[in-house]
């Protein structure tokens, strides 16, 4: 399947398709994932691959590729309103090896992963920590936990003076039973993994936050 809803091209393509390596295959879950950077066309795409990189849940007990549930965290997102990566094709196949799963998004661009952004005066960093927090109460209000939110996930670019957001890496994402259980998992995990927010700029993410969590 491809995001666009037309047929392009399939598994084999981009199973094969050469590129650099930007998270190279990791053996884990009993099988293995990695990422590359292509170019195709006339722009820059990131193709997740994994073998037998499986995960578990009540509705699919016996495994699922971790691709395919990034897929659908990404489809998510989207009829959300938030900016993501653009999903551009999602496939997966039974092979004498094992179950092979590829995921492809665009390229972002003018983007920059928040732990860069330093240096801000203090009226955008507060700008910026209000932006994120709006973004984030957005997508727990409808119960999604991103589940590995650093600041290196949580890119940034600024148009005009202001910020704009958009979640990568989202292939451990999933609904939990309430918001709240989605709010204190990532909310906690991103105070720990961030540098770039002081207590005053983390209350505007606060803020921002209970503005659309509550809406």
């Amino acid at each position: 399947m491809n995001g666009s809803g037309m047929r392009g091209p399939d598994l084999d393509f981009w199973w094969t398709l050469a590129g650099d390596w930007v998270e190279p295959p990791n053996d884990a879950r009993s099988g293995w994932s990695g990422m590359l950077r292509t170019f195709v066309g006339d722009r820059f795409y990131y193709v997740k691959r994994q073998r037998n990189f499986l995960c578990r849940s009540l509705r699919h007990p016996f495994g699922w590729p971790t691709a395919a549930r990034e897929w659908h965290a990404l489809l998510r997102m989207r009829d959300l309103g938030l900016k993501v990566p653009v999903p551009v094709f999602f496939g997966m196949r039974r092979t004498p090896e094992g179950i092979e799963a590829a995921v492809v998004t665009e390229e972002l661009t003018g983007f920059a992963p928040l732990s860069e952004q330093t240096g801000l005066a203090a009226d955008a960093r507060g700008a910026l920590a209000h932006c994120i927090g709006r973004y984030l109460g957005t997508m727990h209000r409808a119960r999604l936990q991103h589940g590995c939110l650093y600041d290196k996930h949580i890119m940034v670019r600024w148009v005009g003076g202001s910020p704009e957001i958009a979640l990568i890496d989202l292939e451990k994402m999933r609904r939990r039973w309430s918001a709240g259980a989605a709010v204190r998992r990532d909310l906690e995990q991103l105070r720990r993994r961030q540098a770039v927010f002081d207590e005053r700029a983390w209350t505007e993410l606060l803020a921002g936050h209970a503005v659309t969590v509550r809406t």
